[in-house]
C-alpha cells in the first residue's frame, strides 16, 4: 500500500513539475506573463477546461471515454442563451443547462448501457449531435431557425451575466472549479460512488460479479460528465455574454489531453480528479503559450495530439516500473 501511494505522489508530483516548469519559461519569454491579469485569465480558462475534464476524468476512471463534451457544451450554450430572454433568473437557467447537460449524459450511458454501444462511437455521434442542436438552435439574422446566418446576440439578463463577473480579480467560474474539483475528489476517494468507480475502472467483469450494478455505474458516471459540460457552459456563456455557434469546438480532445497529463490513465482505475485538475492548467499554459507567441491554430491541434501520445506511453512506462517496484519490495518483505 505504501509503495501505491508513493508511485500515485510521484505521478502527481511530476504533473505539478510539468506545470511549473512551463509557466518559468513563459514568464522568463515574456514580462506579460506575470501580469495579475493575465494570470487569473489563465485560471479563468483552466476552470472552463478543467471542469469539463472532471466529468470526463469520472467517465475515464471507470474505464469509459466521454467525446461528447465539446457538443453538450456547445448546445447548452445557445440554449441557456435562448432562456436568458425568457426573462428567466441567471440562477434557474443556470440549474437548467446544468440539468440539460446531464440529460444529454443520460442518452450517452443508455446508448452504452442499453444499446450496447461502445463509448467510443456513441460518445462520438452524440458529439455530432448535440453539435448539430446547438447550430440548429443558434440565433440568425433572420431572427427564425434554420434560414438565414448566423449571428451572436449579447444577453441582457443581469442576474444571468453576473455570473460571469469576478470578486478581487478571481472569476467564479474558478471559484466553482476548485469547489468542485474537491467535491469530486471526495465522492471518488471516501464514498461508495468513488469505489464503485475504481472497482468499474479496474475489472468490469470483477466488479459485476461482486455485485456491482455496473451498468447504473456507468450511466452515472456520463451523467456526471454531461452535468459538468454543462455547468461549464453556461458558466462561460455568463463570463462571454453571448454564446457563439462554436463554442465548446475541440474541448472534448483537450479535456481529454488534461485528464492523460493529470495521471487519469486511459483504460481505467488510475488517476483522481486532482490530477485532471493539474492537467487542464498544463494544457491551458500551452495553448496560452502558442497563442503568446503567435503560432499558427493548427500547432494547437499538432501539441494536443503529440501530448496525449507522450503521456499515455509515459503512464504505460510508469505503470510498469511502479509495478516492478512493488513487486521487488514484496520480494525484500518476504526475504525478510
Amino acid at each position: 500500500m505504501k509503495s501505491k501511494i508513493r508511485s500515485k505522489t510521484v505521478r502527481k508530483l511530476i504533473s505539478v513539475g510539468l506545470v511549473v516548469a512551463l509557466a518559468l519559461f513563459f514568464a522568463a519569454a515574456t514580462t506579460a506573463f506575470l501580469n495579475p491579469r493575465n494570470i487569473f485569465m489563465l485560471l479563468k480558462d483552466s476552470a472552463y477546461l478543467g471542469l469539463i475534464a472532471l466529468g470526463v476524468s469520472i467517465v475515464i476512471l471507470g474505464g469509459g471515454i466521454d467525446l461528447s463534451g465539446g457538443g453538450i457544451v456547445c448546445v447548452v450554450g445557445i440554449l441557456s442563451s435562448r432562456l436568458t430572454f425568457t426573462g428567466l433568473h441567471g440562477f434557474i437557467v443556470l440549474v437548467v443547462g446544468v440539468a440539460l447537460g446531464g440529460v444529454c449524459g443520460l442518452i450517452n450511458g443508455l446508448l452504452v448501457t442499453t444499446v450496447h454501444l461502445t463509448e467510443f462511437v456513441a460518445t462520438l455521434a452524440t458529439g455530432f449531435v448535440y453539435s448539430g442542436m446547438g447550430l440548429l438552435f443558434a440565433f440568425r439574422d433572420s431572427g427564425k431557425l434554420v434560414s438565414g446566418n448566423l449571428v451572436s446576440k449579447s444577453i441582457t439578463s443581469r442576474s444571468f451575466l453576473a455570473m460571469g463577473k469576478h470578486v478581487g480579480g478571481v472569476y467564479y467560474i474558478t471559484i466553482v472549479w476548485v469547489v468542485m474539483t474537491v467535491l469530486s475528489y471526495f465522492a471518488l476517494t471516501r464514498t461508495r460512488f468513488g469505489l464503485y468507480t475504481y472497482a468499474l475502472g479496474s475489472h468490469a467483469k470483477s466488479a459485476e460479479m461482486s455485485g456491482i450494478n455496473t451498468a447504473r455505474q456507468r450511466r452515472l458516471g456520463f451523467i456526471i460528465s454531461g452535468a459538468f459540460a454543462g455547468l461549464a457552459s453556461v458558466m462561460v456563456v455568463a463570463n462571454m455574454g453571448a454564446a457563439a455557434a462554436s463554442l465548446g469546438s475541440g474541448y472534448e480532445f483537450q479535456a481529454i489531453a488534461a485528464c492523460v497529463v493529470g495521471g487519469v490513465m486511459l483504460g481505467g482505475g488510475k488517476g483522481d480528479t486532482i490530477g485532471a485538475c493539474i492537467g487542464s492548467i498544463f494544457m491551458i499554459l500551452v495553448l496560452n503559450g502558442l497563442y503568446k507567441f503567435g503560432l499558427p491554430t493548427y500547432w494547437q491541434f499538432i501539441f494536443q495530439g503529440a501530448i496525449i501520445i507522450i503521456a499515455t506511453a509515459f503512464d504505460a512506462q510508469f505503470a510498469k516500473f511502479a509495478q516492478k517496484r512493488r513487486s521487488a519490495d514484496g520480494v525484500t518483505q518476504a526475504a525478510a
